[in-house]
């Protein structure tokens, strides 16, 4: 994140604190790949291009060490820890089992406006664009945000955040052949959630995140590939 980002990332307002706003950034660098796996994440450095003093960027690092993403050598350096695909497909796992039963704990309690209003946007990507670019990620993503958000539970929601932010972590590439296909799984939760049926959101979603695991495990190589 660049500092003209960091400053825009500052103007949200007052409830976010200077080390909770360089952490973010931090996470940010190496959630985009600027700050790739094994890259030393030096303080000092940091604290000149964020313009931050040292204490804020201190307790940025330390809070993204003791969450494991990154992690301390034995020269002392600090650096980001490696995903790869084995923590990709256990965190796929993990999220299938919680996304689930929250999408099901969510059915009913969010705002149908919100659910028309990402429904509307699945349905014009599904409509105008085939290609898998970053922008027509994020109907898909506030799917996932707003079962989160509404599913009744910080503590569940909390773990559904940590295991996503580390599957965007993973060093695999997203699987832009999918993306047609993930924008009609996406529909049919949403659906499902509008019409107020927990189990059909939970079938929906567990099936998404399935076929999810199944692409990257064929990708992978731990799958045969069909035909």
């Amino acid at each position: 994140m660049n500092q003209e980002s960091f400053e825009d990332l500052a103007g949200e307002g007052p409830a976010l604190s200077v080390s909770e706003r360089t952490y973010q950034a931090l996470l940010d660098r190496i959630a985009s790949r600027r700050t790739g796996p094994g890259e030393v994440m030096e303080e000092r450095r940091l604290s000149e291009e964020l313009n931050v003093s040292r204490t804020p960027m201190r307790a940025a690092l330390n809070r993204l060490l003791g969450e494991g993403i990154l992690k301390r050598l034995s020269n002392g350096s600090v650096v980001v820890q490696e995903f790869g695909a084995t923590e990709l497909l256990e965190l796929l796992q993990i999220r299938r089992l919680l996304e689930g039963e929250a999408a099901a704990m969510a059915a009913g309690r969010i705002p149908g406006a919100k659910l028309a209003s990402v429904k509307a946007r699945l349905e014009d990507v599904m409509r105008h664009s085939a290609a898998g670019g970053e922008s027509t990620w994020t109907a898909d993503n506030e799917v996932h945000d707003l079962i989160s958000a509404h599913c009744g539970n910080k503590s569940m929601a909390a773990m559904i955040a940590d295991a996503r932010r580390r599957a965007r972590l993973c060093n695999v590439e997203r699987l832009a052949e999918r993306s047609v296909q993930a924008r009609g799984e996406h529909l049919a939760i949403v659906e499902a959630l509008q019409s107020g049926d927990g189990a059909g959101a939970r079938q929906a979603m567990a099936a998404h995140l399935d076929n999810v695991r199944r692409a990257f495990a064929k990708t992978l190589g731990y799958l045969p590939h069909e035909g």
